[in-house]
């Protein structure tokens, strides 16, 4: 591959990798349960107050813990990316930010539908809770970012 395909793929790399850190940031603020409730969609966001109904069951820490873990592995891998650009990347960042930022968006997925069954069990009379938009963006970021961060740092792409 030519020098100048290879530092285009790396542009492309870096761009999807910062869209994911963002989704997964903008995820992290967003709703992580939601419910229809009577024709109307309700969301709790990790740092609302209404876990407090459920606090013996549902807690946002898990889930605030995997996207934490997501939001370093994306960091660790736009470092690489910058450090890529300027010529003096180090191979195993992508791939130790890859696994980290793909590890984290697993984790969001189990915490938020943990979370949304934890609902259903501590207010069964309510409507059903699902996960929220927050979780999804998370989930996908944290994909996207990983995969890319992993598929950037193969020997094909360096």
């Amino acid at each position: 591959m030519e020098e100048k395909q290879k530092k285009m793929l790396g542009y492309i790399f870096a761009g999807i990798i910062v869209v994911g850190l963002v989704l997964a940031i903008v995820g992290m603020f967003l709703g992580a349960v939601t419910a229809e409730v009577m024709n109307k969609s309700e969301s709790i966001g990790l740092f609302d107050e209404g876990w407090d109904l459920v606090s013996e069951v549902a807690s946002p820490t898990f889930a605030i813990i995997a996207f934490i873990v997501t939001i370093v592995g994306g960091v660790v891998l736009v470092v690489n990316s910058v450090l890529k650009i300027l010529g003096k990347e180090v191979k195993f960042l992508g791939l130790i930010g890859g696994a980290l930022t793909l590890i984290g968006a697993i984790l969001i997925l189990v915490a938020g539908l943990m979370l949304a069954g934890d609902m259903n069990e501590a207010t069964p009379a309510i409507d059903p809770y699902s996960a929220g938009i927050g979780i999804w963006l998370g989930f996908i970021g944290g994909l996207l970012a990983g995969a890319a961060g992993i598929v950037g740092s193969l020997k094909a792409f360096n």
